[in-house]
């Protein structure tokens, strides 16, 4: 019976399309072409699309709001300012306009005006799940945490997709983590179960971190010190600074002697901006536990960081000094030669080595030497390829591994090896303006005039006022 209705719906729709003239006809087939193109990030190409559409019908609106959010998402906001005052004038305010502003307000981190134009929106829509979402976000934007709560947990009793789902779970388990933690397990649980499983590995270590704090005969009875700093580390790889710093601040508060509390509060701290507090608690716990690896590494990047290079090193140099087999305390020592003027080049190589040796399974030092012979030039072709083939082997879904491959390949004069990669890296990642680039390159060393147009102008939409908009820009010159 759905196919039968489906079916006889196409066919109301086709009998309609065919039965208007050739000017809607063009319109409605620009207005197709432009939402795909966008859909495909391919945004140049899409204002070009709603242009004709504008043309076909220079009283409809609709054409100019959707090149308003091309605008808006390539950052520019003037145009998408002056895209939506175009639609207003033929239009008015409606209902399609009111949310690409409160998107606009959004973007521009102008939440209290979006909220306004959510709210207006929700008064004729209250059923728009997704409306209820972006209205939460912009009560999390501006630290109203009880009305985000009530409008994302709205959302979850309305329609929307199984990964927007999955994705208010995880922000309403953020938002309660630290006054209801089995609320907040209750909602990773179900981020867990969702469609996307990058989300789901997320907040594997919180799920973790929580079921031992709420245990009722567990660790957080019997050290619930490191039960607050479970949590704190688990938020922090989350990406949660502030929330693992206050988790952090607890357990050192339980206790003052406690080594991991001090280490990684003085980390996040360094990583916040607050250097002087951050040192201090990286210099305790360094006293209370000399001969411990963690405080003097952290110690080291924040230096680093600091641009305080030889400083920095001396710290890595003590860590590796009680761990020697630590394959970060290795690709961190190489990064402070890398960054001597001139470059170490060779003591760099060397500590890329070592933290290879330590970690012959893991994907990412590989790839930190690949990107050395690739990004430095200092063996693209051989050494180069042969890392980054190790790299892409043992991480194939990793657009980073399989763009440094490929790159390779290129620098190597191997275009056509190259392409192969680029491409996979591309479908991993549409949003990465470089890897556009890079097969533009590769496309032009290939004769293919036409597709090397294509990947530079996509470059040139995803990185519009970036530096690899403006490579792209010089290679279209060419």
């Amino acid at each position: 019976m759905y196919r039968r209705w489906v079916s006889i719906a196409l066919l109301i729709t086709a009998g309609l399309f065919v039965g208007l003239n050739p000017v809607d006809r063009e319109r409605i087939a620009a207005m197709q072409r432009g939402d795909r193109l966008a859909a495909e990030r391919r945004y140049s190409d899409a204002l070009q699309a709603y242009e004709v559409a504008a043309e076909r019908c220079s009283g409809c609106p609709r054409p100019r709001l959707r090149q308003g959010e091309v605008y808006a998402a390539q950052g520019r906001y003037d145009e998408a300012w002056a895209a939506y005052l175009v639609a207003i004038q033929l239009g008015g305010v409606g209902t399609e306009t009111m949310e690409g502003l409160a998107r606009l307000h959004s973007a521009q981190h102008s939440e209290h005006r979006a909220i306004g134009y959510l709210q207006r929106l929700l008064a004729r829509r209250p059923g728009g799940g997704e409306l209820w979402i972006q209205l939460g976000e912009a009560y999390l934007a501006t630290g109203q945490k009880a009305k985000a709560t009530g409008a994302l947990e709205h959302a979850l009793g309305l329609y929307i997709t199984g990964q927007q789902r999955q994705s208010v779970h995880g922000r309403l388990g953020i938002v309660c983590v630290e006054t209801d933690p089995r609320c907040a397990l209750d909602h990773f649980l179900e981020v867990e179960r969702g469609p996307d499983p990058a989300l789901a590995r997320d907040v594997a270590r919180l799920i973790a971190a929580l079921r031992t704090m709420i245990d009722p005969g567990g660790q957080a009875h019997d050290d619930p010190a490191l039960v607050r700093a479970k949590l704190g580390e688990a938020l922090y790889r989350h990406g949660d600074l502030m929330l693992a710093r206050r988790q952090f601040e607890a357990a050192i508060e339980l206790e003052p002697a406690y080594v991991d509390g001090h280490a990684y509060l003085g980390h996040v701290l360094s990583l916040l901006g607050e250097s002087e507090l951050a040192v201090q608690h990286l210099e305790r716990a360094i006293a209370l536990e000399p001969a411990y690896t963690l405080p003097y590494y952290f110690l080291g990047v924040h230096y680093v960081r600091q641009g305080r290079r030889i400083t920095g090193r001396g710290y890595l140099e003590q860590a590796y000094d009680v761990d020697p087999t630590n394959p970060a305390i290795c690709a961190a020592l190489a990064d402070t030669y890398l960054r001597a003027q001139p470059a170490a080049y060779a003591v760099a190589e060397r500590w890329l080595h070592a933290a290879v040796d330590n970690a012959p399974d893991d994907p990412r030092f590989h790839l930190l030497l690949a990107h050395f012979y690739v990004d430095y030039m200092i063996d693209p072709g051989v050494r180069g390829v042969a890392v980054a083939q190790v790299a892409a082997n043992l991480a194939p879904e990793s657009s980073d591994a399989q763009e440094t491959l490929g790159w390779a390949y290129y620098l190597a004069g191997n275009a056509d090896l190259a392409l192969d990669p680029l491409k996979r890296a591309q479908d991993l990642d549409l949003g990465e303006p470089r890897i556009h680039y890079r097969l533009g390159e590769v496309y032009r060393a290939l004769g293919r005039a036409s597709l090397a147009r294509q990947s530079y102008q996509q470059a040139i939409d995803l990185d519009w006022n970036g530096p690899i908009g403006d490579r792209a820009r010089q290679s279209m010159a060419r």
